[in-house]
């Protein structure tokens, strides 16, 4: 039997690490892929779009960068995963959607 002063006390709580959360990362990337899959694109239908909105919400959820979540809307559903990678025209897009979020979003200098 072992006596209660022996027992370790419960492990502390890990503080939550900064950034994208993995575990929420790993269900979007899923999400997307299956998105992506269908080959729906916005403006198609109201679906598509509330299919849309409701992964940006889950991207912003899971902490993913910005600019990908502003490119991952504005081109429709577009991602670069390892299972379904970009064609060059989709890739062409994509990046034209990050620097577009750059340009608008651009941190200025205080002045």
């Amino acid at each position: 039997m072992v006596n209660q002063r022996d027992r370790k006390a419960s492990p502390r709580r890990r503080p939550a690490a900064a950034g994208p959360r993995p575990q929420r990362l790993a269900e979007c990337r899923k999400l997307v892929e299956a998105f992506r899959a269908a080959k729906p694109r916005s403006g198609g239908s109201q679906d598509v779009d509330r299919a849309l909105n409701l992964l940006v919400e889950m991207m912003a959820e899971a902490g993913l960068d910005p600019a990908a979540i502003y490119a991952f809307k504005r081109t429709g559903g577009l991602f670069p995963t390892g299972k379904l990678p970009l064609t060059a025209e989709e890739l062409a897009e994509w990046n034209q959607a990050l620097a577009e979020y750059h340009q608008k979003f651009q941190e200025s200098p205080i002045q």
